[in-house]
């Protein structure tokens, strides 16, 4: 054999099934006799028979029993080579003390219990394969014990944060229903209430319970700027790791690190304002509740002063409407006119051009929620009104008057309060 042959022979052998080397090892030494190969082979059979029905594929089609026999032999390597860690000498003799078809539940069994566990670390994330069509999955693409094993340890640690974020949850008070509702981080649960744990108990009030809804969250964060300011520091209280259970120690200890680390000198940074650095971190590592008694957040309404100082929270469209009229011509900002206030509007808007962009700027400072409704109500007004606002052949601005006077906020004379 020439030294070519002799390397893809070499190849050929490595890369082939874990299970295959270890037969081929066992009938070289001598493990198995032939009585042990008849065993193996009618065990083979009767298995990738069983396999085909499983997944609901005829058992009479050749290529069917084919793709049966390589899910079995996947089966029965992935179970060899983690029980023995890759030791053929070891699997040989696994081969030679066990039946085949035992083995090859054995591999079954591994990837049942790999379906069983989560997939993310997200509360209430659903399964949208069936356990079959997860292992058929599995057996059809490969999965080699390296794979299995690095995917089994990243669910354990899932499972971990999940089960950690559930036991925090119970203590600060959140149903665990709530968390699978609105499909919560298991990491921005334990961050969200290790900081509220270690950082807002004292400082915004023994009477606060529960975990901290939007406006909590933010007084939090406002109150440990304000600690900073006074005393230069931030206390941290740790009484409430006696609690925590040993298998979460580690994880707590690392969480309250990286929160003292990284989120408190953003936190306490006096060069940002505390609105923007709160926008940034609840979003990317926080978590909060939903609290409907909130119209509009505290934390909305800090961000939104100018949109409330112009509108003076104002929801009816015509009102706003006027306003977004207003800032389209360059105007004063009022969400009320006068026909003759309107008219000059309209006069600067063909002699101008509309500011349009400066509508949408004042849109974006808005609360959040509301954005989108209120970009969408300005987007119909100005695709109806702009032919009636530029048509210079209504010299009279009669079309032009009767449209505004419909949509906006426009008197004959000013009204008096």
């Amino acid at each position: 054999m020439t030294l070519t042959k002799k390397n893809q022979s070499i190849a050929s052998y490595d890369n082939a099934p874990f299970f295959e080397r270890a037969f081929q090892y066992a009938v070289q030494h001598n493990l198995i006799d032939q009585a042990k190969v008849d065993e193996i082979i009618n065990d083979a059979a009767k298995g990738t028979i069983q396999i085909a029905e499983y997944f609901g594929a005829s058992s009479h089609l050749r290529v069917n029993l084919e793709e049966s026999k390589k899910s079995m032999v996947n089966l029965v390597s992935l179970y060899l080579e983690d029980t023995t860690n890759g030791d053929i000498a070891r699997a040989a003799q696994l081969l030679k003390e066990k039946p085949f078809r035992s083995l090859s539940r054995g591999g079954s069994q591994m990837l049942k219990d790999l379906y069983l566990m989560p997939e993310d670390d997200h509360f209430g994330s659903p399964r949208f394969d069936s356990e079959n069509e997860f292992l058929k999955k599995c057996l059809v693409n490969g999965i080699t014990v390296s794979k299995y094993r690095q995917t089994f340890r990243d669910c354990e640690q899932f499972k971990k944060e999940l089960n950690f974020a559930l036991w925090l949850g119970k203590k600060i008070g959140t149903p665990t229903h709530t968390l699978n509702d609105l499909h919560a981080s298991s990491d921005h649960v334990i961050r969200t209430s290790l900081l509220s744990l270690a950082y807002g108990a004292k400082k915004v009030g023994s009477n606060k319970t529960g975990f901290p809804d939007e406006n909590g969250l933010f007084e939090i964060f406002t109150s440990i700027r304000k600690e900073w300011g006074f005393l230069g520091d931030v206390t941290c209280s740790k009484k409430f790791l006696e609690d925590i259970p040993d298998e979460f120690r580690q994880l707590a200890l690392e969480t309250l690190s990286s929160i003292k680390n990284e989120d408190i000198p953003k936190i306490v940074n006096q060069s940002m304002p505390i609105e923007a650095v709160f926008g940034d971190l609840k979003v990317r590592k926080y978590f909060f509740l939903f609290n409907p008694l909130n119209e509009v957040s505290q934390f909305d309404k800090m961000l939104a002063k100018e949109w409330f100082s112009l509108t003076g929270g104002v929801e009816d469209d015509a009102l706003l409407l006027t306003l977004f009229l207003c800032i389209l011509a360059g105007a004063q900002p009022k969400t009320e006119l006068t026909i003759n206030e309107a008219k000059k509007i309209v006069s600067t808007l063909r002699e101008k051009g509309p500011l349009e962009k400066e509508v949408s700027k004042l849109i974006e400072k808005a609360p959040h929620d509301e954005i989108g409704q209120l970009q969408a109500l300005w987007e119909d007004f100005i695709e109806e009104a702009r032919p009636f606002l530029l048509d210079k052949s209504d010299e009279k601005l009669e079309q032009v008057m009767s449209y505004l006077m419909d949509h906006c906020n426009i008197h004959t004379i000013a009204r008096k309060n």
